[in-house]
């Protein structure tokens, strides 16, 4: 798919909690490609388990940790998360592509995540309505062009797939809920209005705090 004035980078994930690693994904996307980043919180997955924080709170987290970009070529929609059935990436591309006709996705996910492609609903439906992402990270999964080289063996049509690697931490979301889950601080690898609506939410087995503006501190 050609580059066009309106391609746009779709980046979902389940971001339970969102974290700096996310963020810095979002980042070198942005400063990589020079297109606007529309972060799509799952709502409930199809491929995987339910995440633990509910939706809508998926959906806030993601919001408040993207003003923390201040980018305004980056936002978040709310699609998925308002949907009552089961979230699948081919569902979502295709309602958006009926709502913005003239629309380019570019569909980005790591390495890691690009490797499982073939067990997804609809892929090669999916795989023709956008253009193929994957974005590499240090110690996240296998190098870019293998997992590539391996979706050509499953003879899905990935005309223009490109392959970028990010400079982001290793951050892992189960890891950050195990430790907020045994009372540890959590600080130094969430944003910081994303911390403060877990302790005030009491999330993932923290303690509630009282409530206060996402901005203080």
């Amino acid at each position: 798919m050609p580059e066009t004035s309106t391609a746009t980078i779709f980046f979902g994930g389940t971001f339970d909690p969102p974290h700096l690693g996310h963020l810095s994904v979002i980042r070198g996307l942005r400063q990589q490609l020079g297109l606007p980043v529309l972060v799509v919180p799952t709502g409930s997955p199809g491929h995987r388990p339910s995440p633990q924080a509910r939706p809508c709170q998926r959906a806030e987290m993601m919001e408040l940790a993207v003003q923390a970009l201040d980018d305004p070529l980056v936002t978040v929609s709310r699609h998925e998360v308002e949907q009552s059935q089961p979230s699948f990436t081919v569902d979502t591309v295709a309602w958006f592509l009926i709502q913005r006709p003239e629309l380019a996705v570019v569909l980005a996910v790591g390495a890691d995540v690009a490797a499982g492609l073939p067990g997804w609903k609809g892929v090669r439906q999916l795989l023709e309505q956008v253009r193929l992402l994957v974005f590499e990270r240090p110690g996240a999964g296998d190098p870019g062009h293998s997992v590539l080289a391996e979706l050509a063996l499953h003879l899905l049509p990935l005309v223009g797939a490109q392959v970028v690697s990010i400079a982001a931490p290793t951050v892992d979301a189960t890891g950050i809920r195990e430790r907020i889950a045994q009372g540890m601080d959590c600080r130094d690898l969430l944003p910081g209005p994303v911390d403060w609506y877990i302790q005030s939410h009491g999330l993932y087995g923290a303690s509630p705090k009282p409530a206060r503006s996402a901005r203080a501190g």
